[in-house]
């Protein structure tokens, strides 16, 4: 039997999801970052770097435009009739997936740096972080998000509130 989740553990979860996925893009460029001016890395490889140069220039944006058209999609599959509970399912499930979509530039650019030991391609990971954080879910944003009337949004305030359940 799944287990009914309140609005204040929904959001607990989410954020604590959206924050790993920030704090791995951070920590892989920091790493990389301090091993490039370390040395550690040796000497920079141009002839590599030209070429994830060109594959960076066409992943940064089909990985963010994917990740937006399949949120959207997510969440227009979502009959607006539909209960509050199943509208929060899906809608975690479709944030995943965006967050996961931009995420993986972010670590992408980070691991071309330490294979090239180039760090310019350190400068696109925090247009990436600001991103990410500007998709943060928050109550407003999903109600808005999900169109929600005004007694679902009053739930997603109440923090003892059911807003969902596990998957199970």
């Amino acid at each position: 039997m799944p287990r009914e989740i309140t609005s204040k553990e929904y959001f607990r979860t989410v954020n604590l999801i959206y924050a790993a996925q920030l704090m791995a893009m951070t920590l892989l460029a920091g790493v990389a970052y301090f091993l490039i001016q370390q040395g550690n890395l040796g000497t920079a490889n141009n002839d590599l770097a030209v070429t994830f140069q060109k594959i960076i220039m066409i992943i940064v944006p089909l990985s963010m435009a994917a990740g937006y058209i399949l949120f959207r999609f997510f969440i227009k599959s979502v009959p607006p009739t539909a209960p509050l509970k199943h509208k929060m399912k899906r809608y975690f499930t479709a944030n995943l997936i965006r967050s996961a979509f931009l995420e993986v530039p972010g670590l992408f650019v980070s691991v071309a740096a330490i294979i090239t030991a180039h760090s310019l391609f350190l400068v696109i990971v925090p247009l990436i972080l600001v991103v990410f954080a500007l998709f943060r879910p928050t109550q407003s944003v999903i109600a808005q998000e999900l169109n929600l009337g005004p007694e679902e949004r009053a739930k997603l305030a109440d923090p003892k509130a059911i807003i969902s359940e596990s998957v199970e």
